[in-house]
């Protein structure tokens, strides 16, 4: 099974609605995880349909946080992984070394995590260098996202599972036991002229005007 774990929709700074994402990963043979900034909103979209989750921005900075319900955690970063351990979550820094995006940097050594996110599509070479470096330092699962903020970063990067089931619970476990290969892809081309696209019409704000359209 290949799973993406970071992923945003319009319910947060993504482009497309949690369907078109869940479908268009389902053409590449890709499960998500729906991770949109402080919310949940979309999961309600798509349950059943992704793996449930936040990206959650704390004091630190962002960090992920996946569970098998629609999450509705703290943004202290101490009770954010209590809340996660108390509800058999999985917690992991995104972009941890990437600091023109939030990473949280040296904290990923302060706070107990599942998880670090060793390589992230959008991320620069040497912070995904560095996080690498960390989840081998603190003997911690790695795991490669696209951080997907158009449906064409999808496959950029995933993380393979050996389960047929697309059960969070499960697959959650899995990652909590390190049973799980992390694939860097890259983007293509065409993701990169979208993620430029995209970023250009938030900075002008015309996303706003748009009626949907451009999703």
């Amino acid at each position: 099974m290949k799973l993406d774990l970071h992923v945003h929709s319009f319910f947060s700074d993504g482009r497309e609605s949690p369907k078109v994402l869940v479908e268009y990963a389902r053409k590449l043979d890709v499960i998500i995880a729906l991770t949109d900034h402080d919310t949940s909103k979309g999961v309600k979209c798509v349950e059943g349909r992704v793996i449930p989750g936040q990206e959650v921005t704390t004091r630190e900075g962002h960090v992920v946080i996946l569970c098998d319900f629609p999450p509705d955690p703290p943004t202290q970063l101490e009770s954010l992984t209590d809340y996660s351990r108390e509800n058999s979550c999985v917690i992991f820094p995104s972009h941890p070394f990437d600091t023109f995006r939030k990473g949280i940097g040296r904290s990923v050594f302060e706070y107990k995590f599942d998880a670090v996110e060793i390589f992230n599509s959008k991320a620069p070479g040497w912070a995904n260098k560095r996080a690498l470096e960390a989840s081998l330092k603190l003997n911690l699962p790695g795991l490669a996202n696209s951080d997907a903020h158009v449906k064409e970063a999808l496959g950029s990067a995933y993380n393979l599972i050996e389960i047929n089931e697309v059960k969070p619970s499960m697959i959650l476990e899995e990652i909590r036991k390190g049973r799980v290969k992390p694939v860097e892809v890259g983007l293509k081309a065409n993701a990169k002229l979208k993620i430029i696209e995209w970023s250009i019409i938030r900075r002008l704000g015309l996303e706003k005007n748009t009626g949907g359209a451009l999703r």
